[in-house]
C-alpha cells in the first residue's frame, strides 16, 4: 500500500524526568519500546515519523523503506517544538500523532483508527478513553494538514491547541480504551517490567 498524504508520528524527544530513564529504550523482550512503536505503526503499511531530542535513537531503531527520524534539538522548550518540526518535515500530510509510550497500541487498533478517520478526512479525529466520559481524550490524534496549515502553531502540544482551537477546528471521537496506557513513573515500570513482551491483552 502506497500513501502519498498520511504519516504516522512517534513523539520521543522527551528526557522521561518522572520515570528517571530513557523511557525509549527500555527493553521487554528483545525489543526496546521505541521499537516495538515503530514495528507496531509500519505494519499498519502507512509511513511513520519517530522524533527524537533528548536520546539518540537512530542506533536504536531498525531502517526501514517507510520510516524517517527527525532530531529535535529543542527538544527542552516542550513537545510543541517535536510537533512543529514534523509539521514542517511533513507540511503536504496528514499526521497521526502517537506517544512513544503508548505501548498497549496494537496495529490493528492503528489500522481501524486510521480507516475510521478516511471516512470523515476533513475533520481532526481524537483517541477517546472512556466510553461514558467525551472529555477523556488526547492522542492518538489525526489532523488533516489543512487545518495545521490554517490554525496557529501548536506552542504547547497537541490537546491544548485543540482545546484552544476547538471554536475552529472540527473533532470527532473514537473509543479507543488502551489508548490511555501509558508509562510515565518508575512504579509503572516495575509494574510491567516482567512482562515477556510490549503487548497487552487488549480484548473488551
Amino acid at each position: 500500500m502506497i500513501v502519498d498524504d498520511f504519516i504516522w508520528v512517534i513523539l520521543a524527544a522527551g528526557n522521561s524526568t518522572r520515570l528517571g530513564q530513557p523511557k525509549q529504550l527500555l527493553q521487554l523482550g528483545s525489543q526496546s519500546l521505541i521499537q516495538h512503536q515503530v514495528q507496531t505503526l509500519l505494519a499498519t503499511g502507512l509511513p511513520v515519523c519517530v522524533v527524537s531530542g533528548a536520546v539518540d535513537l537512530n542506533d536504536d531503531i531498525t531502517p526501514h523503506a517507510n520510516l524517517n527520524i527527525l532530531h529535535n534539538r529543542d527538544w527542552h522548550k516542550g513537545m510543541g517544538t517535536s510537533v512543529i518540526l514534523a509539521q514542517k518535515a511533513h507540511n503536504q500530510k496528514s499526521i497521526g500523532w502517537v506517544l512513544v509510550d503508548q505501548y498497549a497500541i496494537t496495529t490493528e487498533k492503528a489500522f481501524e483508527f486510521y480507516q475510521y478517520w478516511k471516512h470523515r478526512p476533513t475533520q481532526v479525529l481524537v483517541s477517546q478513553y472512556q466510553h461514558q466520559d467525551i472529555n477523556s481524550w488526547g492522542v492518538p490524534v489525526i489532523i488533516p494538514h489543512k487545518i495545521m496549515a490554517t490554525v496557529n502553531a501548536p506552542e504547547r502540544g497537541l490537546k491544548p491547541w485543540l482545546l484552544a482551537n476547538q471554536h475552529r477546528v472540527p473533532i470527532h471521537y473514537f473509543i479507543w480504551p488502551h489508548a490511555e496506557v501509558d508509562l510515565d513513573t518508575k512504579s509503572q515500570w516495575q509494574t510491567i517490567q516482567h512482562q515477556k513482551s510490549w503487548h497487552v491483552n487488549t480484548q473488551y
